[in-house]
């Protein structure tokens, strides 16, 4: 072998041996080089020639070879460090009366851990790790299993959606010094007393009042109409009565110049006619109907209106009764067009500025669990985002998971800072717990009118997909 081709076949041994060593020393291969060079060898020739002496003769010669080496270059690579882990507790009614929605509520919060997890959220650099108790819809239960979470050392419970269920279990969570977050649970009370640990994301009770008036004021000035007079039927159970006293103490703090005209109650189990009422009602033909009810009664409400050919200039269902109800629609056809329903939450949402952007999130919703996302659990991934931004502002200002009862201090100081201008999939301007009572105050509860046969947003205006009609038309008119 010529010694240029030894050379460069010693050279190529020499970087194979080295790259093995750091192979086997745990590097990651980076990258193959393959190099190609010329060697060229230069060689002396002695001859002898004739008898009569030695001549010598010297004649170069020159061999050319192609060697090719092919070197694999190495770089270490130093592995990025865990997420740490968060253990978080979900209280809610997986058996019992309330399970349907115990169910729907847990898949939005399931949907935003999985979320978190893959790292769909930048911002959002931990793992989330779910401990799951279920409160059987009793009040009494879950009382105990806050204290089983609390021992299975959760940094802070989201909770209850029953209102009955989530006041006690709030209160056992406050004496624990453990932080739990309210999102879907109405009940004024549940946030009036001043509790330090207890949070809410969503609307409470009497703002379903406050926001229908809200909404009869922004139309009014929109439109620049002048509609005060005011007529309040509503099913005689605590639903419909607390709804209506809450609507006329919000009429008179948001509307002083209103003018109720009307006020009846009836049982909606039994009822059968509304002849009398709506009779009534057209001989005073008020501006507004303002109506809390089930589904039956509010059906047979409006099949009066058309039977006795009266319609007001806008006739809404408060409280998020049976006019907010699919079936509404189905059982009355056309006659269901430009009824305005409160709604906790709709798909059209989807279409409003500001949250189309998340359509992705109903999207994931449904390849995850085979059905449309609803209010429930709209309402809970949004509040279950909050606890994860506080969770991260807490890691970020050094407190360790592994430290139970520090973190939680931690939790709830990052709790009691947290402003969200960018709410995912609900009609609210922002999340903010810094207020006194920990009550967010920009949860609202929207309103839509009934279009084409759909619910369409039309209240808060900033979240409306269409512009509503107001005044509605009347019977002949449309």
């Amino acid at each position: 072998m010529k010694a240029g081709v030894v050379a460069a076949v010693v050279i190529a041994l020499i970087v194979g041996v080295a790259a093995g060593y750091f192979i086997g020393a745990g590097a990651v291969p980076a990258a193959t080089v393959t190099e190609t060079s010329v060697i060229t060898q230069v060689s002396t020739i002695t001859e002898t020639v004739g008898a009569e002496g030695v001549v010598t003769e010297t004649v170069t010669v020159t061999e050319t070879q192609v060697q090719t080496v092919t070197v694999t270059e190495t770089q270490v690579v130093t592995a990025a460090p865990e997420k740490p882990v968060v253990k978080l507790g979900i209280l809610l009614p997986l058996t019992g009366g309330a399970a349907e929605s115990g169910q729907e509520d847990l898949r939005g919060i399931q949907l935003l851990a999985k979320h978190v997890n893959e790292g769909r959220f930048p911002n959002l650099r931990f793992r989330l790790e779910l401990v799951i108790a279920d409160t059987q819809s009793k009040p009494e239960v879950g009382s105990v299993e806050v204290r089983n979470l609390e021992a299975q050392g959760v940094v802070a419970i989201i909770g209850a959606y029953q209102s009955s269920v989530t006041y006690p279990s709030a209160n056992v969570a406050n004496e624990l010094k453990l932080p739990f977050i309210v999102t879907e649970a109405i009940a004024d009370k549940i946030t009036e007393q001043g509790w330090e640990y207890v949070f809410r994301t969503n609307p409470k009770a009497s703002w379903y009042a406050r926001d229908v008036v809200k909404m009869i004021v922004d139309f009014n000035e929109k439109f620049g109409t002048n509609f005060k007079t005011i007529a309040l039927i509503y099913e005689n159970t605590d639903f419909g009565v607390s709804t209506t006293e809450g609507i006329k103490e919000w009429l008179q703090e948001l509307m002083p110049d209103a003018q109720i005209v009307h006020e009846e109650s009836y049982p909606f189990e039994t009822i059968t006619s509304m002849d009398e009422m709506v009779a009534t009602l057209k001989a005073l033909n008020p501006d507004i109907v303002i109506h809390t009810g089930y589904l039956r009664d509010t059906v047979l409400f409006v099949q009066t209106l058309k039977k006795l050919d009266w319609y007001p200039k806008a006739y809404i269902g408060a409280g998020a009764g049976g006019q907010a109800r699919i079936e509404f629609i189905e059982q009355l056809g056309v006659d269901a067009e430009f009824v305005f329903a409160q709604t906790e939450w709709q798909p059209d949402l989807l279409e409003a500025p500001g949250i189309s952007k998340w359509r992705w999130v109903a999207e994931d919703y449904e390849n995850e669990f085979n059905r449309p996302m609803t209010g429930s659990s709209a309402m809970n991934y949004a509040g279950a985002y909050a606890v994860a931004v506080a969770i991260q502002a807490a890691l970020d200002a050094g407190a360790d998971p592994n430290d139970v009862r520090g973190f939680r201090e931690a939790l709830r100081e990052a709790l009691s800072k947290t402003v969200i201008e960018d709410v995912p999939l609900v009609p609210w301007e922002k999340i903010d717990l810094t207020t006194e009572d920990r009550q967010n105050p920009y949860a609202v509860i929207p309103i839509a009118q009934i279009r084409d046969g759909t619910f369409k947003i039309v209240w808060p205006i900033g979240f409306a997909t269409i512009d509503p009609a107001w005044p509605s038309p009347a019977w002949g008119e449309r």
